[in-house]
């Protein structure tokens, strides 16, 4: 895995825009942009106003910014030109870097070598992924915790306390002769005891932080006619599906997003389902529909004005299917006598604030403290339900140091492996390959 070498790559969207930048890290950076420039002395974390030359010509004005070694992104040297975005200019000014003797970044290879270079650990690095990646405040909060190290912090006092009994372990198994007094069974208990306690309040903010990062997946079922597209118009303000009085107009799944209170809501509208469909085309809008509960996270059932006995039927299978639901009945502004329960009124906006707040409730994430930790990644999960195993593994077997120091040892390991640590590289480039090119 080459360190030194140079890279280059643009950090801003491919996207039309007014300004593009271009950022390179590594030993030739500053050799770069003074040829670039043909100015010879750049004072660092200082703007300045260049131009930049392709051969003999002007090709553009520019900001440049150069940072050295250490103090620095990658912990190399950095150079970022901030160019004007036009096609030609972007592509003029790559190439040059590359006849003088940068190459193309790979997808994450700067934040890469932030982590290899110790600027970053792992759980860090996969901040930066996640914050770029965030859709609403809540998945923003929980990669800045991340960033700033607070998961590094938790994950670092475990591992600590488990290596300081891990070498208190080991010098007992080379005290040949004796001489030290045995570990009492209670201190080791307490200890891998609190550890295991500290990793399982971490795993168990893993099904929240799904919620968090990736959104909560909301079907939208009922029976023809019951006003399941009118509420999808209604929750996102705008009509994203086709109405009509006539039944079935929906034979197909239909997505939309929302945030409420700061978590995304993925809206899944889906065609009506009966007994006895019309045609092809609608019998497969009902297998998606089926689908689509399937999949869900929590279920917005919709009730018909009138109920009928297929209503009820439909709601015992959903029921079956295991899923948070909540019962809505639609059309409140034509109720007739007294006003039901989880009312709602797609044309008058009657209870739908109520029902975003009742959405969040039930999912659990009502009283959700984004300042805490969230496990947001799967690989995070993985490696601490890994460590828990060996740490309840470790406390069986806390009568034989030498099976108990091995545990210990494979507890330590996953830990290792999350922070980045102990790494194997195969890993890093899984890892870093979903970051964008250019971070």
């Amino acid at each position: 895995m080459l360190l030194n070498d140079t890279i280059a790559a643009f950090a801003t969207s491919s996207a039309s825009g007014a300004v593009a930048v271009l950022r390179l890290s590594g030993e030739k950076s500053l050799e770069i942009l003074k040829t670039l420039t043909r100015k010879q002395t750049f004072e660092p974390r200082k703007a300045t106003l260049v131009n930049i030359y392709d051969e003999n010509e002007v090709l553009d004005k520019a900001l440049a910014l150069y940072f050295k070694a250490p103090n620095s992104y990658t912990g190399q040297d950095i150079v970022e030109l901030s160019l004007h975005a036009s096609p030609y200019i972007k592509t003029r000014v790559l190439k040059n870097c590359f006849k003088l003797g940068a190459r193309q970044a790979r997808a994450g290879e700067f934040t890469m070598r932030a982590y290899l270079n110790g600027k970053m650990d792992l759980a860090q690095a996969q901040g930066v992924a996640d914050i770029i990646a965030s859709k609403n405040k809540a998945a923003h909060k929980a990669a800045i915790n991340t960033l700033e190290g607070k998961l590094s912090g938790e994950l670092k006092e475990i591992k600590d306390s488990l290596m300081d009994l891990l070498a208190q372990v080991e010098v007992r198994l080379d005290d040949t002769d004796g001489e030290m007094q045995d570990l009492p069974k209670e201190y080791i208990e307490q200890i891998l005891s609190k550890a295991q306690k500290h990793i399982t309040k971490l795993t168990n903010t893993f099904s929240n932080g799904k919620f968090v990062k990736e959104g909560i997946k909301t079907a939208i079922i009922g029976v023809p006619n019951s006003g399941k597209s009118s509420l999808l118009n209604a929750l996102l303000g705008f009509d994203r599906a086709i109405v009509s009085d006539q039944s079935g107009t929906t034979r197909d799944t239909l997505e939309a997003e929302i945030s409420v209170d700061g978590f995304n809501l993925i809206l899944t509208d889906t065609a009506g389902i009966r007994e006895h469909a019309l045609d092809a085309a609608e019998i497969e809008g009902m297998k998606r529909s089926h689908r689509a509960a399937q999949q869900a996270d929590i279920i917005i059932f919709v009730h018909a004005l009138e109920k009928t006995e297929l209503e009820d039927k439909l709601l015992e299978q959903i029921k079956e299917t295991g899923k948070k639901i909540i019962e809505v009945y639609n059309k409140a502004d034509l109720f007739k006598g007294e006003v039901k329960k989880n009312a709602i009124s797609c044309k008058t906006g009657q209870g739908l604030d109520e029902l975003k707040k009742e959405i969040i409730k039930t999912i659990g994430l009502e009283n959700l403290n984004q300042d805490e930790v969230i496990i947001t990644s799967a690989l995070h999960y993985q490696a601490l339900k890994k460590a828990s195993e060996e740490l309840d593994n470790a406390l069986e077997k806390s009568a034989e140091l030498d099976l108990m120091a091995a545990h210990l040892r494979w507890a330590l390991e996953s830990l290792k492996e999350l922070i980045g640590i102990f790494t194997p590289e195969d890993v890093l480039d899984i890892i870093f390959s979903k970051f964008c090119v250019g971070k």
